[in-house]
């Protein structure tokens, strides 16, 4: 007779984020390793820098809808509208609205960079 396999739970503690995949490097406390790799974020309008800071994730109200940008994101630029920045910080479930008007947004190898008409 083989070994019997031993199923473990998958829950929040041992899983990678969202893929519900038992986490490859758990802890013996059944709490999963998560090292977290933050995006740079910078929002600039003409008269001042806004932000500028390490966050988890940012949503752009682009012109053509809304993306969401991680570390690690492809390279891409667009055109923003009238909205809300919603800026997620590490351990956060709860995002920071920044009211935005205009502009662009620039994803590269640097992070996310937002050129606003005006941001409040």
């Amino acid at each position: 007779m083989g070994r019997e396999r031993s199923e473990r739970p998958v829950t929040p503690a041992n899983t990678d984020v969202g893929g519900g995949v038992p986490h490859p490097n758990p802890s013996p406390k059944g709490e999963g390793l998560r090292i977290e790799k933050m995006l740079h974020f910078e929002l600039v309008t003409p008269e001042r820098l806004v932000r500028s800071e390490e966050v988890h994730m940012v949503v752009v109200p682009g012109s053509e809808g809304d993306f969401g940008v991680l570390e690690g994101h492809a390279p891409i630029m667009s055109t923003i509208r009238d909205g809300n920045i919603e800026v997620y910080k590490a351990g956060s479930t709860t995002p920071e609205l920044i009211r935005v008007e205009g502009g662009f947004a620039e994803v590269n190898e640097r992070g996310l960079t937002v050129l606003a008409e005006r941001a409040e």
